[in-house]
Protein backbone atom coordinates (compact mmCIF):
# COMPACT_ATOMS: atom_id res chain seq x y z
CA UNK A 1 0.00 0.00 0.00
CA UNK A 2 1.46 3.40 -0.87
CA UNK A 3 1.75 6.52 1.45
CA UNK A 4 -1.55 7.96 -0.57
CA UNK A 5 -3.05 5.25 0.22
CA UNK A 6 -2.64 5.15 4.17
CA UNK A 7 -2.72 9.04 4.53
CA UNK A 8 -6.22 8.35 2.91
CA UNK A 9 -7.23 5.90 5.50
CA UNK A 10 -5.70 8.19 8.49
CA UNK A 11 -8.31 11.25 6.95
CA UNK A 12 -11.54 8.35 6.62
CA UNK A 13 -10.63 7.56 10.46
CA UNK A 14 -10.50 10.75 11.80
CA UNK A 15 -13.99 11.64 10.49
CA UNK A 16 -15.48 8.00 11.65
CA UNK A 17 -17.37 8.76 14.84
CA UNK A 18 -16.39 6.36 18.11
CA UNK A 19 -18.81 4.00 17.57
CA UNK A 20 -17.49 3.76 13.86
CA UNK A 21 -14.15 3.08 15.10
CA UNK A 22 -15.10 0.72 17.62
CA UNK A 23 -16.73 -0.88 14.84
CA UNK A 24 -13.59 -0.88 12.02
CA UNK A 25 -11.36 -2.56 15.05
CA UNK A 26 -13.35 -5.35 16.34
CA UNK A 27 -12.85 -6.59 12.61
CA UNK A 28 -9.20 -5.71 12.78
CA UNK A 29 -8.94 -7.69 15.76
CA UNK A 30 -9.96 -10.27 14.28
CA UNK A 31 -7.28 -10.83 11.73
CA UNK A 32 -4.46 -9.86 13.91
CA UNK A 33 -2.62 -10.80 16.73
CA UNK A 34 -1.64 -8.57 20.00
CA UNK A 35 0.97 -10.96 21.19
CA UNK A 36 2.24 -14.04 21.12
CA UNK A 37 1.14 -15.13 24.41
CA UNK A 38 -2.44 -15.07 23.18
CA UNK A 39 -1.44 -18.43 21.07
CA UNK A 40 -0.07 -19.95 24.13
CA UNK A 41 -2.80 -19.50 26.28
CA UNK A 42 -5.45 -20.06 23.54
CA UNK A 43 -7.54 -16.52 24.94
CA UNK A 44 -7.20 -12.99 23.02
CA UNK A 45 -5.39 -10.32 25.17
CA UNK A 46 -8.84 -8.63 26.11
CA UNK A 47 -9.81 -12.07 28.57
CA UNK A 48 -6.21 -12.22 29.45
CA UNK A 49 -6.78 -8.44 30.31
CA UNK A 50 -9.78 -8.85 32.04
CA UNK A 51 -9.32 -11.81 34.11
CA UNK A 52 -5.91 -9.84 35.60
CA UNK A 53 -8.45 -7.35 36.29
CA UNK A 54 -10.69 -9.27 37.97
CA UNK A 55 -8.17 -11.29 39.83
CA UNK A 56 -7.32 -10.96 43.66
CA UNK A 57 -5.04 -8.32 45.14
CA UNK A 58 -2.20 -10.83 45.95
CA UNK A 59 -2.36 -11.84 42.24
CA UNK A 60 -1.98 -8.57 40.64
CA UNK A 61 0.91 -7.46 42.92
CA UNK A 62 2.83 -10.82 41.85
CA UNK A 63 1.76 -9.65 38.02
CA UNK A 64 3.16 -6.23 39.02
CA UNK A 65 6.46 -8.26 39.82
CA UNK A 66 6.89 -10.06 36.47
CA UNK A 67 6.03 -6.31 34.54
CA UNK A 68 9.14 -5.16 36.40
CA UNK A 69 10.98 -7.89 35.48
CA UNK A 70 10.13 -7.46 31.61
CA UNK A 71 9.93 -3.73 32.10
CA UNK A 72 14.03 -3.60 32.79
CA UNK A 73 14.55 -5.79 29.62
CA UNK A 74 12.36 -3.35 27.55
CA UNK A 75 14.49 -0.22 29.54
CA UNK A 76 17.60 -0.75 31.11
CA UNK A 77 19.16 -3.35 28.93
CA UNK A 78 19.27 -1.36 25.62
CA UNK A 79 20.56 1.49 27.64
CA UNK A 80 23.80 -0.14 29.11
CA UNK A 81 24.68 -2.17 25.73
CA UNK A 82 26.05 1.37 23.77
CA UNK A 83 28.14 1.64 26.75
CA UNK A 84 29.67 -1.82 26.45
CA UNK A 85 26.92 -4.23 28.63
CA UNK A 86 25.55 -7.67 26.90
CA UNK A 87 23.02 -9.27 28.14
CA UNK A 88 24.12 -12.54 28.53
CA UNK A 89 21.31 -14.04 30.84
CA UNK A 90 21.32 -18.21 30.64
CA UNK A 91 18.40 -20.17 30.36
CA UNK A 92 17.02 -21.51 33.53
CA UNK A 93 15.60 -20.90 36.83
CA UNK A 94 18.75 -19.24 39.12
CA UNK A 95 18.16 -16.64 41.69
CA UNK A 96 18.94 -13.80 39.45
CA UNK A 97 17.01 -12.10 36.78
CA UNK A 98 19.69 -11.32 34.56
CA UNK A 99 23.77 -11.41 33.92
CA UNK A 100 25.15 -8.71 32.58
CA UNK A 101 28.34 -8.39 30.90
CA UNK A 102 30.80 -5.67 29.77
CA UNK A 103 34.65 -6.34 29.07
CA UNK A 104 35.72 -6.12 33.00
CA UNK A 105 33.60 -9.24 33.79
CA UNK A 106 29.63 -10.51 34.45
CA UNK A 107 27.21 -9.07 37.61
CA UNK A 108 24.27 -10.64 38.33
CA UNK A 109 20.96 -8.43 39.52
CA UNK A 110 17.89 -9.65 40.91
CA UNK A 111 14.77 -7.32 40.35
CA UNK A 112 11.81 -6.30 42.45
CA UNK A 113 9.46 -3.86 43.10
CA UNK A 114 8.66 -1.34 45.33
CA UNK A 115 6.13 -2.22 48.02
CA UNK A 116 3.08 -0.21 48.17
CA UNK A 117 -0.02 -0.82 49.79
CA UNK A 118 -3.45 0.26 49.28
CA UNK A 119 -2.08 1.47 45.71
CA UNK A 120 0.31 3.60 47.49
CA UNK A 121 3.93 3.05 48.18
CA UNK A 122 5.21 2.51 51.59
CA UNK A 123 6.91 4.79 53.45
CA UNK A 124 8.97 4.02 56.54
CA UNK A 125 11.29 5.74 59.04
CA UNK A 126 14.77 5.67 57.76
CA UNK A 127 16.63 6.04 61.02
CA UNK A 128 15.81 2.68 62.37
CA UNK A 129 17.71 1.46 59.10
CA UNK A 130 20.75 3.86 59.68
CA UNK A 131 19.32 7.15 57.24
CA UNK A 132 18.62 10.65 58.22
CA UNK A 133 15.33 10.72 55.49
CA UNK A 134 12.29 8.53 54.90
CA UNK A 135 12.63 5.42 53.22
CA UNK A 136 10.98 3.59 50.95
CA UNK A 137 10.83 -0.23 50.97
CA UNK A 138 11.43 -3.57 49.14
CA UNK A 139 10.34 -6.95 49.64
CA UNK A 140 13.24 -8.99 48.90
CA UNK A 141 12.26 -12.72 48.72
CA UNK A 142 11.70 -15.83 46.29
CA UNK A 143 8.28 -16.20 45.30
CA UNK A 144 8.64 -19.80 46.51
CA UNK A 145 8.93 -21.23 50.07
CA UNK A 146 10.87 -24.46 51.17
CA UNK A 147 13.82 -25.67 53.02
CA UNK A 148 17.73 -27.25 52.17
CA UNK A 149 17.93 -29.32 55.42
CA UNK A 150 17.81 -26.78 58.64
CA UNK A 151 17.80 -23.69 56.40
CA UNK A 152 14.62 -22.04 54.41
CA UNK A 153 15.12 -21.64 50.76
CA UNK A 154 12.56 -18.66 50.66
CA UNK A 155 14.93 -15.85 51.65
CA UNK A 156 18.01 -15.10 49.30
CA UNK A 157 21.35 -15.88 50.56
CA UNK A 158 24.33 -13.20 50.30
CA UNK A 159 26.10 -13.95 47.31
CA UNK A 160 23.38 -15.56 44.62
CA UNK A 161 23.09 -11.90 43.04
CA UNK A 162 25.45 -9.00 42.78
CA UNK A 163 22.96 -5.81 42.08
CA UNK A 164 19.42 -5.31 43.55
CA UNK A 165 17.22 -3.07 41.10
CA UNK A 166 13.98 -1.64 42.45
CA UNK A 167 11.31 -0.90 40.36
CA UNK A 168 10.09 2.51 41.05
CA UNK A 169 6.99 2.80 39.91
CA UNK A 170 4.97 2.64 42.05
CA UNK A 171 6.09 5.67 43.21
CA UNK A 172 7.03 7.67 40.12
CA UNK A 173 4.28 6.07 37.88
CA UNK A 174 7.12 5.19 35.51
CA UNK A 175 8.20 1.62 35.10
CA UNK A 176 11.54 2.71 33.50
CA UNK A 177 12.88 4.11 36.74
CA UNK A 178 15.14 1.84 38.85
CA UNK A 179 17.03 2.81 42.31
CA UNK A 180 20.18 0.23 42.44
CA UNK A 181 22.00 -1.35 45.66
CA UNK A 182 24.55 -4.06 45.94
CA UNK A 183 23.27 -7.56 47.36
CA UNK A 184 26.01 -7.38 49.70
CA UNK A 185 25.08 -4.31 51.29
CA UNK A 186 21.39 -5.09 52.22
CA UNK A 187 20.59 -5.70 55.60
CA UNK A 188 20.92 -9.46 57.14
CA UNK A 189 17.69 -11.54 57.84
CA UNK A 190 17.47 -14.10 61.08
CA UNK A 191 20.50 -16.12 59.84
CA UNK A 192 23.44 -14.18 59.11
CA UNK A 193 23.56 -15.71 55.61
CA UNK A 194 19.94 -14.45 54.89
CA UNK A 195 18.85 -11.34 53.36
CA UNK A 196 16.00 -9.68 55.64
CA UNK A 197 12.66 -9.85 53.90
CA UNK A 198 11.92 -5.84 53.87
CA UNK A 199 14.85 -3.68 52.85
CA UNK A 200 15.00 -0.25 52.80
CA UNK A 201 14.98 1.63 49.60
CA UNK A 202 16.20 5.15 49.87
CA UNK A 203 13.93 8.57 48.05
CA UNK A 204 17.10 10.23 46.34
CA UNK A 205 20.62 8.97 45.52
CA UNK A 206 22.91 8.40 48.41
CA UNK A 207 25.55 6.61 49.06
CA UNK A 208 24.17 3.30 48.86
CA UNK A 209 21.44 3.53 46.37
CA UNK A 210 22.00 5.03 43.00
CA UNK A 211 19.56 4.82 39.65
CA UNK A 212 22.07 4.51 37.48
CA UNK A 213 22.88 0.83 36.82
CA UNK A 214 26.53 1.38 35.60
CA UNK A 215 27.26 3.49 38.87
CA UNK A 216 26.44 -0.09 40.61
CA UNK A 217 28.49 -2.31 38.48
CA UNK A 218 31.08 -0.21 39.45
CA UNK A 219 30.54 -0.07 43.11
CA UNK A 220 30.28 -4.20 42.67
CA UNK A 221 33.85 -3.99 41.85
CA UNK A 222 35.52 -1.11 44.10
CA UNK A 223 37.14 -2.42 47.82
CA UNK A 224 34.04 -1.27 50.10
CA UNK A 225 35.88 -2.45 53.26
CA UNK A 226 33.01 -4.41 54.68
CA UNK A 227 29.80 -1.24 53.59
CA UNK A 228 26.56 -2.28 54.71
CA UNK A 229 23.10 -0.44 55.30
CA UNK A 230 22.05 0.21 58.46
CA UNK A 231 25.58 -0.42 59.85
CA UNK A 232 26.95 2.41 62.49
CA UNK A 233 29.79 4.62 61.29
CA UNK A 234 31.79 3.23 63.84
CA UNK A 235 31.49 -0.24 63.44
CA UNK A 236 31.70 0.29 59.71
CA UNK A 237 35.31 2.19 60.71
CA UNK A 238 36.56 -0.79 62.50
CA UNK A 239 35.71 -3.13 59.42
CA UNK A 240 36.80 -1.18 57.08
CA UNK A 241 40.45 -0.93 59.00
CA UNK A 242 40.63 -5.13 58.85
CA UNK A 243 39.66 -5.31 55.09
CA UNK A 244 41.90 -3.74 52.93
CA UNK A 245 42.60 -6.30 50.31
CA UNK A 246 40.99 -5.44 47.27
CA UNK A 247 37.99 -6.83 45.89
CA UNK A 248 38.53 -9.07 41.99
CA UNK A 249 37.40 -7.15 39.19
CA UNK A 250 35.41 -10.33 37.83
Amino acid sequence: MSSASLATIRELLADCSTEERETLFRELRQRHQIHVFESVIGAPAEMILEAVHRAPELTRRMLRGVIADAAFRTFVVPTVEPIGWQDVTPEGNFPFDYLLKNEVGAVSVQVKLQRSERGAPVVRDGRRYGFEDRVFITETQKTRTGSDGNEKTRPYRFGEFDILAVSMQPSTGKWDRYMYTLGRWLLPGKQPSEMATFQPVAMQPNDFWTEDFATAAAWFRENDGGKRIGLAPKVRSKQQSRNRTPRSNT
